[in-house]
């Protein structure tokens, strides 16, 4: 007997094609993506540092320490990663261990440091740090700082009014992006040069905005607008909100500028979770789901030098992805 080929049974091969097509996109994106991020946790019951393959598998601790421990950030060449710390005796300090949590070094001991970010030359660590106390103990007059990978030579940089914090580099480390905020004005985000020298502000007078990310091919940064990852050019022209909902917090690029990394507060009990979404925020994946406490400043390891996947269509294939594959979110 001759088995005939209906439209009807050719849509529903063509379906299942697509489906199983979809899969293998998915995974395949992924394994292009197997870039690590690196994130601070308090799943333990005290914050401290984890890291996990791109795809959200194996979450693996760094740090045991009863001091807490935030702000994880990448040196360019994955090898060592700088933190915060409260090991100074109660003070936030910028530490550095080796990229397997091994051989911690204080680098600051200062008033009060933290939020580093690891220039992508690998030459200076940028940081928010605190010049003065207050008379009830807390730390204020907040200004962007950088150090050597050493902890030599640290200087100040930005000489405008207001606090300055959350610095991020731009992919050729000539730049720095970050938040200024005051009494009555703010918080704004600005860009200067690495020398703190031509200070231009970006964003307008539409909201809250914090957190700034260079994505890594140098065209984007995203941020948060009323607490709600979006992106902008690198001028600050063509702001777009990307998430809408629960609050989202401290995004951070793939490689290849493809996907962004955030955490997010979906949960209705209020955990914090590490969530992955391509950068035009079509299509979402959580990559953590801690059983209690919460997930928390992801950092992706975005190297100049090894961002180029063994998968070298990496791109086409997340393309591809993002249109077999509507059903990520």
């Amino acid at each position: 007997m001759r088995f005939k080929l209906t439209p009807r049974f050719i849509l529903f091969a063509g379906l299942c094609v697509c489906l199983t097509s979809g899969e293998i996109l998915l995974r395949e994106a992924f394994a292009a993506h197997h870039k690590m991020i690196v994130f601070a946790t308090v799943r333990d019951g005290n914050p401290e540092i984890y890291v996990m393959a791109a795809d959200g598998k194996n979450q693996t601790r760094l740090t045991d320490h009863p001091a807490s421990d935030l702000h994880p950030s990448w040196s360019p060449d994955g090898k060592k990663i700088a933190f915060t710390s409260y090991r100074n005796g109660g003070n936030r300090q910028i530490f550095v261990m080796d990229s397997d949590g091994q051989n911690p070094i204080r680098l600051t001991n200062e008033v009060w440091d933290q939020d580093p970010d690891w220039s992508p030359d690998g030459q200076k660590i940028a940081f928010t740090g605190y010049k003065d106390v207050g008379v009830h103990g807390e730390a204020w007059n907040k200004d962007i700082y950088v150090i050597d990978p050493d902890g030599k030579n640290r200087k100040r940089l930005t000489r405008i009014a207001g606090n300055n914090s959350n610095p991020s580099w731009s992919p050729d480390s000539q730049r720095i992006a970050f938040v200024n905020s005051g009494w009555g004005w703010g918080p704004e985000i600005y860009v200067m040069d690495s020398n703190g020298e031509n200070t231009t502000r970006l964003t307008g007078d539409d909201g809250s905005k914090r957190d700034p990310s260079w994505s890594p091919d140098g065209k984007s940064i995203a941020f948060l607008l009323n607490s709600q990852v979006s992106v902008m050019d690198s001028d600050g022209e063509n702001p777009r909100k990307l998430t809408d909902g629960l609050i989202a917090l401290h995004p951070t690029w793939s490689p290849d500028s493809e996907m962004i990394a955030y955490e997010s507060w979906r949960r209705p009990d209020g955990i914090s979770e590490i969530h992955l979404m391509t950068a035009d925020g079509k299509h979402i994946k959580k990559l953590s789901s801690p059983p209690e406490r919460g997930d928390w400043d992801p950092d992706w390891f975005n190297s100049a030098t090894l961002a180029a996947s063994p998968a070298g269509n990496q791109i086409t294939i997340w393309g591809r992805l993002k249109k077999l594959a509507p059903t990520l979110r």
